[in-house]
């Protein structure tokens, strides 16, 4: 069953033309350009706009200045509290209009076991997708844990740790700044924090808990315990499963095959009812066409 769509009329072209939703990807046929623009009917104009650190940057710098200017990005590794307020406060304009999945990626909403299963492209029954879901999962649990890692340590060196000089007076003289530059007690603060973030017990210690997070304290990881599934590098898993247990043809009957076949997967699947699509496509539908409407 599709969703019969609705052309747009004249008053909903002005009204939904400023609006513009800048997302992850660098080309018209990123998969994530391809999944909202299916998912949003094209009532919206999508951009790629590269990395997320990009996009980050653009809506702090942009939203005072361009209200319908919208941005959306992975998950990657922003804590459940900073997801959430985002939602929540959309749209704020005392803060950036920025929405952020509440999966690692996009690509992790396409393993929901009970959502890919719909898809009329399976060539496997629903019982073995999502065991080969768990399976893939798996195989990735440890290398993503550890990964993790790496990207908190990175976050927290990125911080703003340290403020600029001030006071003109303090440097008259090279020799006194220096002295003032190498005197600075953030500095041997910083280096204390970063050998203490790279000691054994310490990347263990990380380790430890992000696994218990993903896990929820069950190894082998299983159905319903941890956020495996929503954390675990969906851009990684997804491809594998499309092209080993799904069999797509075009119009000539050729089989497709890499990232044509994993977008006409995701097409298709996008078809679908709006109530059957994941609750945060359900959401960033909600809450893009609200705002389109009241502007």
């Amino acid at each position: 069953m599709t969703i019969a769509r609705k052309p747009l009329y004249t008053d909903e072209i002005r009204q939904s033309a400023s609006h513009v939703l800048f997302v992850e990807g660098s080309g018209q046929d990123a998969i994530d350009h391809l999944a909202i623009s299916s998912l949003l009917d094209d009532k919206i104009k999508i951009e790629p706009l590269g990395p997320s650190y990009h996009i980050r940057s653009a809506a702090e710098a942009l939203h005072r200045y361009h209200p319908d200017y919208y941005f959306l990005i992975d998950r990657d590794h922003y804590d459940d509290r900073f997801v959430n307020r985002c939602w929540e406060n959309f749209p704020d304009p005392g803060t950036p209009n920025l929405l952020i999945w509440h999966r690692r990626e996009i690509e992790n909403y396409f393993l929901i076991p009970e959502y890919i299963a719909k898809s009329k492209f399976i060539s496997v029954s629903a019982d073995q997708i999502k065991d080969e879901i768990m399976r893939h999962c798996r195989d990735r649990l440890y290398i993503d844990a550890a990964n993790q890692v790496i990207i908190s340590i990175r976050e927290d060196l990125k911080k703003n740790w340290i403020e600029l000089f001030s006071d003109p007076v303090e440097f008259k003289t090279k020799e006194s700044a220096i002295a003032k530059l190498t005197g600075a007690k953030e500095f041997i603060e910083c280096e204390k924090k970063v050998c203490r973030s790279v000691q054994k017990e310490e990347l263990t210690r990380r380790f430890e808990e992000i696994l218990s997070d993903i896990t929820g304290d069950k190894e082998p990881i299983e159905y319903g315990s941890g956020q495996w599934l929503e954390r675990l590098r969906g851009k990684k898993i997804l491809p594998t499963l499309i092209n080993k247990y799904f069999q797509v043809k075009d119009a000539r009957g050729a089989s497709l095959k890499g990232k044509e076949k994993m977008k006409e997967v995701i097409r298709e699947l996008l078809k679908k009812p709006v109530q059957e699509q994941p609750d945060d496509f359900q959401k960033l539908r909600e809450v893009i066409f609200k705002r389109i409407e009241s502007a």
